[in-house]
């Protein structure tokens, strides 16, 4: 029973440090050999290297957090008894304020104070000047991320939309060109978003956006929330979906192990335990422990989503002087409702004023199983439909009904939905300029999309109809890293999530016997 008790602890502090696993998962890409006519200004989406001040000039760098080795299990180790009597009495606040002390320490060098700025000088060490500013051309073309544009990942899009206007300005002169083409990944196009709200279109040819986080990421939303949920059937696909870097007798092991405990309702059974008490300690210790961390970043509060918005900040300023916050809630406020709400309202404004739209969304992965819409699809943190600006989707585990099939074929719009009948993309904001890529994640950026990105700038007026290898449902292969048009011999892979209960039994005895062979087989010859 300890041992049981042991294993929700340490799920619920992993829980607590779910942004943390976030943070690292999003790494940077480079362009190789892709060029483009005019200027790209690229904006990352987070993963900038910060800084913490040396009192010399130099800068100690920093990645967001650390967790040391063994933190987590020498956590639950020390407060194990202080789990169980919350258990047993229902009172959770010695637990929570145990979880709290625990992590925080974690956070002092990266949080953010009151009003959503450094508390410690801390800064993104990413310095440049236009004499720094390399504006060398290569066949007469610009490298796709010859000016990649870095920045402080905490803070507001709107206070950075300032410093990435003198960055496209500067990047203008010292090329000679009107205007530069503009495209924003994840958390940044959030920012590039709130840079042409703010200063318009003038410097601007085109806007890219990609894998975007612009109406919110809904494992982000929950936390901040509160609503932290783990539901059986996301957990079983997400180890069918990710890569622990084990062997492939104890990968074999896990998955199997998890979808017979999961088709036995062994797995919900064990989940329980940890839903049961995430609503117990939802206002003693998310609102605490928000504040002192991510909800203290105003980037992050621009991925709630709208639905979510008023609810996030009842939760994360519950019993907190509203005054101590004003400052950080109005510039919250800012990007919220003049960029998010109504960025299709922008975007058609962007449109009409000349400057070349697109959209390039992945999909074919479930959410991270953190929140009751694990089924949604995702590209495992960002939805389709928030990400594509409204495409018709099923789920993972299903596809858009044959009625609906049959009135899209009535309307003449059955020709935007992608042969796995995953996706209707005539309901998006712009259907002939937005893109959709399976098998693609989140934290992957292959070279090849950028190749994509760099034929709708050099080809105005590019669309889903432009280049026949580039249309409008594409298929990425993990092995071979190639993007190819969906076709029927590669639209279907989706299979890694159908394991019957008895093809996982039989996987999962075969695991065990091939380890029981592993275990005494001798490692050295025997003389």
């Amino acid at each position: 029973m300890k041992k049981f008790f042991k294993k929700s602890l340490a799920v619920l502090l992993s829980l607590t440090v779910i942004f943390s696993l976030v943070a690292v998962a999003f790494p940077s890409a480079s362009a190789l050999n892709v060029y483009t006519d005019i200027p790209t200004v690229y904006v990352e989406g987070q993963g900038t290297t910060l800084g913490i001040p040396n009192g010399d000039g130099s800068y100690e760098k920093i990645y967001g957090i650390e967790i040391p080795e063994g933190y987590i299990e020498s956590a639950v180790e020390e407060n194990i008894d202080v789990f169980l009597l919350a258990v047993v009495t229902q009172d959770w606040d010695d637990f929570c304020d145990v979880l709290y002390e625990k992590f925080i320490p974690l956070y002092e060098e990266i949080k953010l104070d009151e009003k959503g700025q450094p508390t410690n000088g801390s800064k993104e060490t990413w310095d440049w000047t236009k004499e720094t500013l390399d504006a060398t051309t290569v066949n007469g073309g610009y490298e796709f991320d010859q000016f990649r544009y870095h920045y402080d990942w905490r803070l507001s899009p709107y206070q950075l939309a300032d410093e990435l206007h003198e960055y496209i300005k500067a990047v203008c002169e010292v090329t000679g060109h009107e205007k530069v083409a503009l495209a924003g990944r994840c958390l940044g196009s959030c920012v590039t978003m709130a840079y042409l709200e703010k200063y318009g279109t003038e410097y601007v040819s085109d806007h890219i956006l990609y894998a975007s986080a612009l109406k919110g990421v809904d494992f982000c939303s929950q936390a901040f929330c509160g609503n932290l949920y783990l539901e059986g059937d996301g957990v079983e696909r997400f180890f069918y979906d990710i890569d622990l870097g084990l062997s492939s007798t104890m990968t074999d092991f896990l998955q199997s192990f998890l979808t017979v405990a999961n088709e036995t309702y062994g797995l919900d059974l064990a989940l329980w335990s940890v839903n049961n008490v995430i609503p117990k300690i939802k206002y003693n210790l998310f609102p605490r422990l928000l504040r002192d961390t991510y909800a203290s970043f105003p980037s992050y509060w621009a991925m709630v989503g709208e639905e979510y918005y008023d609810e996030a900040k009842s939760v994360v300023f519950d019993g907190v002087d509203a005054e101590v916050y004003a400052d950080f809630i109005e510039l919250i406020d800012s990007y919220h409702y003049n960029v998010q709400v109504p960025a299709e309202e922008i975007i058609a404004r962007q449109y009409e004023e000349g400057v070349e739209y697109y959209n390039i969304t992945k999909y074919g992965m479930q959410a991270i199983p953190v929140t009751e819409n694990t089924d949604v699809l995702s590209d495992s943190y960002v939805d389709v439909a928030g990400a594509s600006l409204g495409a018709t989707t099923g789920t993972v585990s299903t596809n858009l009904s044959d009625d609906y099939i049959s009135v899209a074929e009535i309307n003449g719009t059955d020709g935007y939905i992608s042969l796995d009948k995953k996706i209707d993309a005539s309901t998006c904001l712009f259907p002939e300029q937005t893109w959709f890529i399976k098998n693609l994640k989140h934290t992957d950026f292959p070279d090849e999309v950028n190749v994509l990105m760099a034929e709708m700038i050099n080809n105005p007026g590019f669309s889903i109809s432009s280049n026949e290898s580039y249309p409008q449902f594409l298929v990425y292969d993990v092995e071979t890293h190639v993007i190819s048009p969906m076709a029927e011999e590669n639209k279907d892979t989706t299979d890694k999530w159908e394991n019957s209960f008895w093809d996982a039994l039989r996987k999962l005895f075969a695991a065990i016997i091939q380890m029981i062979k592993d275990a005494i087989t001798p490692t050295t010859p025997v003389v």
